[in-house]
């Protein structure tokens, strides 16, 4: 893995407590990861997060920090994975042929 994305899983490591509340998620990460979308990928069988990333504590989901990070490193990238569409502005409009 490159050092940008092991410096950025250093500093989430330092940051988040071991354990804490799923819905504290957004808060903790500063956005960089939203609980909405890590309940839709637990609810998607083609996302596979390790059921050993969560404990639960009655109905409140909490995060185990160490086996999550170590899921959410293999999602990382450095660069968008979406090539840039080069737009001609001084292109004509496609005629509709009417």
């Amino acid at each position: 893995m490159s050092n940008v994305i092991e410096d950025t899983i250093s500093a989430l490591q330092s940051a988040l407590p071991p354990v804490f509340a799923g819905l504290s998620l957004d808060e903790l990460t500063g956005g960089a990861i939203n609980w909405r979308t890590i309940q839709n990928a637990r609810s998607n069988p083609d996302v596979a997060i390790p059921p050993e990333c969560f404990i639960y504590s009655g109905r409140k989901v909490l995060v185990r920090r160490d086996p999550f990070l170590s899921w959410w490193r293999t999602t990382l990238r450095e660069q968008s994975g979406y090539a840039k569409q080069k737009i001609r502005h001084d292109a004509e409009p496609a005629s509709s042929g009417l």
